[in-house]
């Protein structure tokens, strides 16, 4: 008597799906195009055709622990070739929008960090929380008798309110995207296989160790080789290689100021913040500004001006490259505005200079303290998906360990029984 299993489809996620740009979803009449075109797919477990069928009967467990929905990078080569208009390539994006608010820690926050209706709300709360440090901060010099040599913009917040406010709720974003990492990997492990072809006998041990999987996987995403198989947009990996390079830049700066102000002093050298222009840091920041702001800004241009229309851009891209680019853009104005102004004559301009430095503050905390939240978080779960691709030998086409198939179902494509429709209607 031939095995079965009864699938209960989660219509509210379908519709979830849909709605965030995988809209043509039910135009699928799995042909395969799309997996025999996708130069990512692995010989043995190719995507998106699975995806495909299981976000149509939605699987929302499945498919949020899915590593293929991560290894794809939306290239639309799929979009492209199928005869349906389907749009796998969407609809996977979509998937991975689920996943992050599926996995964020809390989870509230990443619906709402992922509502256009909503930037306005948050936005006003991360400023009410600047302006409550701003008020403290006089009341903790005092009581501690504690101040420091102020620069242009220290003079309005001072260098260890800045470092102390963002390295707290910098540390709490961090605690939430090592729980979301944890879930996805521990999902990941418990659900690989489960709806798979029946696997020949897997090997004792993993083809590759997590260590090397990590080298590799981040090898992988500063080359962005990944990108260089699209066919249909190559640009995509300048694009994304020069905002990526720019924020590693910004961010190696960033740390390099602390490390100046703080504990370079106490190794006997000499603090020479705030940088002159002629500062290597300087330099690297100048530089990774212009990389980001040009990567942010072809970004856009290319989905407006994107000729075959493949790919859905929704709120939640459009928060995230804007954020990037007003991270950029209000950076140089206010290093601009810092070497323009005599802050002793023109009161008026230095008044203007710290409300824009405020508004950058704001834009990145936006950006970095809802990294987990936000389209940021594909930094965490894609690098997690490909270090465990590796690690379980997808990328290479041997099978998992045979403690993750083990437990492994019949196939899920001659179910006895379907509650509700194929397409989740």
């Amino acid at each position: 008597m031939a095995n079965s299993t009864l699938l209960v489809p989660d219509r509210k996620f379908v519709a979830a799906i849909i709605a965030a740009g995988g809209g043509g979803l039910k135009k699928c009449y799995q042909c395969a195009t799309c997996s025999v075109v996708c130069e990512l797919a692995p010989g043995d477990r190719p995507f998106p055709r699975k995806e495909m069928i299981w976000a149509q009967w939605g699987l929302k467990d499945r498919l949020v622990a899915d590593p293929d929905v991560w290894l794809c990078h939306q290239c639309n080569d799929c979009s492209l070739k199928c005869p349906r208009d389907a749009r796998p390539g969407n609809v996977l994006a979509a998937v991975r929008q689920q996943a992050v608010q599926h996995y964020a820690a809390p989870r509230f926050l990443g619906r709402w960090m992922n509502s256009g209706k909503l930037q306005a709300p948050l936005m006003a709360l991360t400023a009410a929380l600047l302006a409550l440090a701003l008020m403290v901060r006089e009341p903790i010099e005092s009581a501690l008798n504690f101040g420091e040599p102020h620069g242009f913009y220290a003079e309005f917040f001072p260098h260890w309110l800045l470092i102390g406010f963002f390295a707290f709720f910098t540390v709490l974003a961090m605690l939430a995207a090592i729980v979301g990492v944890v879930r996805l990997w521990r999902a990941m492990k418990e659900t690989d296989g489960l709806y798979g072809s029946p696997a020949p006998p897997a090997p004792p041990a993993p083809p590759v160790g997590v260590l090397k999987s990590i080298v590799r996987a981040v090898v992988s995403i500063f080359v962005h080789d990944k990108f260089a198989k699209c066919s249909s947009r190559p640009s995509r990996r300048i694009t994304h290689l020069t905002a990526f390079y720019g924020f590693v830049a910004l961010y190696i700066v960033t740390v390099w100021a602390v490390l100046d102000l703080y504990v370079l002093p106490h190794m006997g050298v000499a603090s020479l913040y705030p940088f002159d222009l002629a500062h290597p840091m300087k330099v690297l920041a100048n530089v990774g500004g212009v990389l980001l702001v040009f990567g942010c800004a072809k970004a856009i241009l290319d989905r407006l001006r994107d000729p075959n229309d493949a790919q859905t851009t929704t709120a939640f891209d459009w928060i995230f490259v804007w954020l990037l680019l007003g991270v950029g853009v209000t950076g140089f104005v206010i290093e601009t505005l810092r070497f323009a102004i005599d802050p002793v004559a023109e009161s008026a301009m230095v008044s203007i200079a710290y409300g824009l430095y405020f508004v950058h503050l704001v834009l990145v905390f936006q950006l970095l303290v809802y990294l987990p939240y936000s389209k940021f978080a594909h930094l965490l779960y894609r690098t997690t998906a490909m270090v465990y691709a590796e690690h379980t030998g997808r990328t290479n086409g041997a099978r998992p360990p045979a403690r993750l198939t083990e437990r492994s179902l019949p196939k899920p494509e001659t179910p006895a029984a379907l509650e509700g429709s194929a397409a989740g209607n």
